[in-house]
């Protein structure tokens, strides 16, 4: 087989089961020639050199080392998402002369101090680390690695926006997934709702109304989760009228039925169980409409 069209194969495979089988996709991974990867398919091959290696299977130096290959087949163009995954991989293994290189490129490539990218490259390392940790610690490492964000260099407009909006999403939608006790452990809850109001803040910033309405999304998930029924509610409806004002063709059907659903939730809580209903009921159509299976679980 062509190499390039090995090395494409091999990293759809690996994608494809990566949550499930991790062990799986190490194997594939393992097989990519990263030279031989078209340079759009090298962000996401990085990516998943972290997710699986160090996030899920705990290989953090192995992570690094493949990471190497990528930068090296990047040469001078490596684009920011490639030294984002480089500089988080270096940052896990504890190579910290690279991770500073790395943040140097980083702010060379997206027009910020090295301070600010050096914050990057923290907060991109604690997405991979975080869910491995218990409840406590897991809180403890997320607002550490949030606390630059509300710093003055933050509240300005950066080319890393959106990366940042996507570090602060992830970390916030991994911790309210967890199991319900642990979300009653206090650094953990302040962490969870930190996490949700800044990715919504930088998504303002950088993103469309698409973002805004996955941010409206995200706060009125993380509410529900902490238990806040007045706070999801409201972000609930805020999402809804932006779906209303600019999805004229109904192409976000998943996202109307998502927030249909922590509506719901939240309307539940606040003892309006009729009103619950019907917004159960809207979102269980949309989903039922869709014929899909994986959505509807």
């Amino acid at each position: 087989m062509d190499p390039i069209a090995k090395a494409t194969e091999l990293l759809q495979a690996a994608d494809e089961c990566h949550d499930d089988h991790p062990s799986a996709a190490a194997v594939l991974l393992r097989q990519i020639d990263a030279d031989a990867l078209n340079p759009g398919q090298r962000p996401r091959y990085a990516f998943l050199l972290n997710h699986v290696l160090a996030e899920k299977l705990g290989q953090p130096a192995e992570a690094w080392q493949r990471q190497q290959a990528v930068l090296a087949a990047c040469g001078n163009e490596a684009p920011l998402p490639v030294l984002r995954q480089a500089g988080a991989a270096a940052r896990m293994a504890g190579d910290t002369a690279a991770e500073a290189a790395l943040g140097q490129r980083l702010a060379d490539a997206a027009g910020v101090g090295p301070a600010q990218a050096a914050e990057l490259l923290v907060l991109a390392a604690a997405s991979f680390q975080v869910p491995l940790l218990a409840p406590e610690a897991a809180g403890h490492a997320t607002l550490a690695a949030l606390a630059p964000l509300h710093t003055p260099v933050w509240q300005q407009a950066s080319g890393l926006d959106t990366t940042a909006a996507v570090m602060t999403n992830n970390l916030a939608s991994d911790l309210a997934e967890r199991p319900v006790a642990e979300l009653a452990v206090e650094p953990l809850r302040r962490a969870l709702a930190d996490a949700a109001e800044l990715s919504q803040g930088l998504w303002q910033r950088a993103g469309q109304w698409v973002n805004h309405e996955r941010a409206h999304y995200l706060r009125a998930f993380t509410a529900n989760a902490l238990g806040d029924a007045e706070t999801a509610e409201q972000q609930a409806r805020a999402g809804l009228v932006l779906l209303a004002n600019h999805d004229k063709d109904n192409q976000e059907r998943v996202d109307q039925a998502f927030l249909r659903s922590e509506l719901s939730h939240a309307l539940a809580r606040l003892g309006r169980a009729a009103d619950a209903q019907v917004e159960r009921s809207q979102a269980d159509a949309l989903i039922e409409a869709l014929d899909d299976a994986e959505i509807t679980a």
